[in-house]
């Protein structure tokens, strides 16, 4: 169930790079520097535990196939 709740949050940073701490996220920016440098003025002392990048559904859809053709 956290999983799905998760899943339904990150829906709105498509296309966009978001910083998490503890499974919430706490900053977003177009490339991985903004959305670091953003939560580490938000957090403070806190560390960033990781930066990741939310594929916009046609990136997904271009992944399988051009995983399906090298198979």
């Amino acid at each position: 169930m956290k999983n799905i709740l998760f899943t339904q949050k990150v829906k709105k940073y498509q296309g966009k790079y978001i910083a998490v701490v503890k499974d919430r996220i706490v900053a977003s920016g177009k490339d991985a520097k903004e959305a670091f440098d953003l939560a580490k003025k938000i957090l403070g002392r806190k560390k960033v535990e990781g930066v990741y990048y939310i594929p916009q559904r046609k990136d997904l859809l271009t992944a399988l196939c051009v995983f399906r053709i090298s198979n």
